[in-house]
């Protein structure tokens, strides 16, 4: 199964700007609404079109740091409560801000995600199509990755900007 993102350059643009704006990590939720759709060759892609996202303000992460970040709980699930009650889809970012090369997870954001991307299918409704998924943004570039069945992970396919012209934006590799 593929995993396609689409980012509206209008909502990913400030995200953007605001989580690389700072030493330390940040992060921010992108609310989205997945469709499931078979391509004329015969496979099955998840579709994800951002329609929101949620800047983590850095007064409500715990913890702050070049290396980590962790996002206060109620937070996280006043978000998962309007998930549950929109039928959206849920991709978190953070950044990795040290380094100008590609980025890609570490071995505690695969573990994190494993768990974290169990949990929210495993709350969400069956309808309307939910996903989650993950990227990580740093100066050399974005991954993304995202979870076709609970506590499996799997890069994203594409991550592409609608703006004036469709394009897609590179993802990091490991």
């Amino acid at each position: 199964m593929r995993c396609v993102l689409r980012l509206p350059a209008q909502v990913w643009r400030p995200a953007e700007r605001h989580l690389l704006a700072s030493s330390s990590e940040r992060m921010a939720y992108l609310l989205a609404r997945a469709s499931r759709w078979t391509d004329p060759w015969g496979r099955r892609t998840t579709d994800l079109l951002v329609r929101q996202a949620l800047l983590i303000p850095d007064e409500v992460l715990h913890v702050q740091s070049p290396v980590r970040a962790e996002v206060d709980p109620g937070f996280t699930q006043q978000v998962l409560r309007a998930c549950y009650e929109t039928g959206m889809s849920l991709v978190d970012v953070h950044t990795h801000p040290f380094g100008g090369g590609p980025v890609w997870f570490s071995g505690h954001d695969e573990q994190n995600m494993r768990l974290t991307h169990a949990e929210f299918a495993a709350s969400m409704p069956d309808a309307p199509p939910i996903a989650a998924a993950s990227l990580v943004l740093g100066p050399g570039g974005l991954a993304g990755a995202w979870s076709p069945h609970p506590r499996e992970l799997a890069p994203l396919d594409a991550c592409v900007l609608l703006d004036d012209t469709l394009s897609e934006v590179p993802l990091c590799t490991p």
